[in-house]
């Protein structure tokens, strides 16, 4: 729900989409990666599909939230995490250079 206008009264998130991802979501997303992509059990011989099928089905069971993330959703927001990281870590490496 969302506050109108005027700030006053209650009115309907719009449904197309969910919130933005908090700091408990990145950190869950971001561990859901190293315990999917590190399964020894699976391989890295899988199709894009399976893997984020794998990696939605491991952050549903771990999201208390209550706000439900698609697929899309999830490809997304770690595209987002990683590129911050390779950049961050690009700095770093300049750093110690």
């Amino acid at each position: 729900f969302e506050v109108d206008e005027d700030g006053e009264g209650i009115v309907d998130a719009p449904k197309g989409r969910a919130g933005n991802y908090t700091n408990a979501d990145d950190i869950l997303l971001c561990n859901t990666w190293l315990q999917v992509s590190r399964d020894p059990s699976v391989g890295g011989d899988q199709s894009r599909d399976a893997y984020w099928g794998r990696m939605k089905e491991h952050f549903d069971v771990r999201n208390v939230s209550g706000i439900d993330r698609s697929e899309r959703s999830l490809r997304s927001r770690w595209s987002t995490i990683n590129s911050d990281c390779q950049r961050w870590a690009a700095c770093q490496k300049a750093v110690d250079k």
